[in-house]
C-alpha cells in the first residue's frame, strides 16, 4: 500500500514540495495545491520526486502545466534525482523534454 508523504518544507531561500511515493489523479488535486502556492511565493522550488512508485498520466500533466508555468514566471525549478518508475514513466509518455529530466539510458 502506497504512503503519500506530506511533509514539504520551506526557508528563505527555496520551498521543497514532496510528492511522496504516490503521484496519480487521486493526489492531482492536493499536490497541485501546494505547487500553485509555492508559485505564489515566487521562490526558487525543489519538488522531491526520488520515492515516486507509481505516477498516471493526470500526474505527469499536473507536473508539465506547473513546470511551464514556473518557467514562465522565470521561478527556478529544480527536480531531485527522480526514482526509476518516475523516469521511465516521463520517457514513455514523452514527457522527458517538456519537464527537462533527462531520458533513462
Amino acid at each position: 500500500m502506497a504512503k503519500n508523504s506530506k511533509k514539504n518544507k520551506s526557508t528563505a531561500q527555496d520551498i521543497t514540495i514532496d510528492c511522496g511515493d504516490l503521484l496519480d489523479i487521486s493526489m492531482v488535486n492536493e499536490i497541485n495545491q501546494k505547487l500553485k502556492e509555492s508559485l505564489s511565493a515566487g521562490r526558487d522550488i525543489s519538488i522531491n520526486i526520488s520515492n515516486i512508485e507509481r505516477i498516471d498520466t493526470a500526474g505527469a500533466q499536473m507536473l508539465c502545466a506547473f513546470y511551464q508555468d514556473a518557467k514562465s514566471k522565470k521561478i527556478k525549478c529544480e527536480w531531485t534525482p527522480p526514482s526509476g518508475i518516475f523516469s521511465k514513466s516521463i520517457e514513455q509518455l514523452g514527457l522527458s523534454e517538456h519537464l527537462e529530466i533527462p531520458a533513462t539510458s
